[in-house]
């Protein structure tokens, strides 16, 4: 019972501690829930604007660019100015902008495709100015000590919000016109930005930042060279966007062509990944779990690339289940140490380009990985995707090693010449 106890006490003690860390978390999950569910009435909107799937794919393609080119410059704003103000700015745009969708369809043919990427476009700006403000501002509410529970508790809401705000969304543009989704979803941003309005800093981030943007981006690019474990997250998110690219074609795939089973079994794929997230992130939470040895993360990515390449084997769906259980069990260990490195091996002052990057180099991968997919798929048939998409996620495991262990043998060797 006293273990029990302990991991009950450990995010109700970190929200109970940090106060501003909870309105934080108030807000991913608000907004979180109801983002989802404005995806899908995008989704409803942009079919009803559009004649055939050319223009449904392009104009759905088009308008979400904006964080894949901007999330990097993005960065240098957040840099700039007070995070809390920067959040609550977003917010407030963001709950404005979603008004502007009731317009969309009022307007037909030309003008309504060119307001929906307008919106669209500006939206992922934003959306990209309050995510990566938000992942920066975490260590300035809270302890370094703490860091391990608030990033794991924060994969762990991540992980539920993709599990109920698909079925929430769903449901409310099932019920409702799309007029009252677009609504709930401004009133949720408004609501964000009161209570983001809230925080309270621990301590008052000095803002040093140049007005020559070339200067801070060779900055930035000086950090990634001299901290080798940023240098390695940034090549993982190459190497694991290539995966999540492929990840939701290929469930629908292997339901549709291998498994030979309604579409109700892409659910429970995303359910059976989805639980298992939620259940360890919750569990490295309680624990405050990082490995000790830090060579040993190589390990938990080839584990991933192996567990994405045994899905590609699967013959039955409870067979892709238990695959991909497996990949969200190895996969929620990395997300707490990755974000651990990001928040505390970079400078306050910099956090925000060098988070931008990291958006930038995953958005990107996962587009190219969604590429590969249907490259893959054309020449060498649906099971060779999980398989040949897990190479680099293999590699990067084995470099990860041997790179860290390298650098712990040559940073012995100094200490010990040091003190000698």
């Amino acid at each position: 019972m006293g273990i029990k106890l302990k991991k009950t006490n450990q995010i109700s003690l970190i929200w109970r501690k940090y106060p501003s860390y909870k309105y934080l978390t108030y807000t991913n999950i608000l907004t979180g829930l109801t983002s989802w569910g404005s995806f899908i009435a995008m989704l409803v909107l942009l079919n009803q604007i559009t004649d055939n799937g050319i223009q449904l794919g392009m104009l759905w393609a088009v308008s979400g660019l904006a964080p894949l080119m901007f999330s990097f410059l993005v960065g240098f704003l957040v840099d700039r100015f007070n995070p809390k103000k920067v959040i609550v700015f977003s917010e407030v745009f963001r709950g404005i902008l979603f008004l502007g969708y009731i317009v969309v369809p009022l307007l037909g043919g030309m003008y309504a495709w060119i307001l929906f990427c307008l919106l669209r476009f500006v939206g992922g700006l934003l959306n990209s100015l309050a995510t990566i403000a938000r992942q920066t501002i975490i260590p300035d509410l809270i302890e370094e000590d703490d860091l391990i529970v608030a990033n794991s508790f924060n994969f762990t809401i991540t992980s539920s919000i993709r599990l109920l705000g698909a079925a929430a969304g769903g449901t409310l543009i099932s019920f409702l016109d799309l007029d009252i989704a677009w609504m709930v979803t401004s009133l949720s941003f408004f609501v964000s930005a009161i209570i983001s309005s809230r925080i309270t800093l621990k301590n008052n981030r000095k803002m040093v930042s140049s007005k020559n943007i070339k200067k801070e981006f060779v900055v930035g690019i000086q950090v990634i060279k001299e901290q080798k474990f940023v240098k390695l997250v940034l090549l993982a998110a190459l190497s694991g966007g290539i995966i999540i690219g492929s990840f939701n074609l290929m469930l629908e795939q292997f339901v549709s062509n291998v498994y030979e089973t309604k579409h109700y079994g892409i659910s429970l794929l995303y359910i059976s990944e989805g639980i298992i997230s939620v259940l360890v992130g919750y569990w490295l939470a309680n624990n405050k779990f990082l490995f000790k040895n830090p060579y040993k993360y190589g390990y938990v990515y080839i584990l991933m690339g192996l567990t994405w390449t045994l899905f590609g084997f699967t013959e039955q769906l409870y067979q892709g289940a238990i695959s991909l259980m497996l990949f969200a069990f190895v996969g929620a260990f990395i997300v707490p140490f990755e974000r651990q490195i990001m928040q505390t091996d970079v400078p306050a002052h910099l956090r925000g380009r060098l988070f931008g990057l990291w958006n930038t180099c995953s958005l990107a991968s996962i587009q190219v990985g969604a590429f590969l997919t249907g490259v893959f798929i054309y020449y060498f048939g649906i099971r060779s995707v999980p398989i040949l998409t897990s190479v680099l996620e293999v590699g990067l495991g084995i470099f990860f090693i041997f790179y860290v262990k390298k650098h712990i043998v040559v940073g012995a060797a100094k200490q010990i010449n040091t003190t000698h």
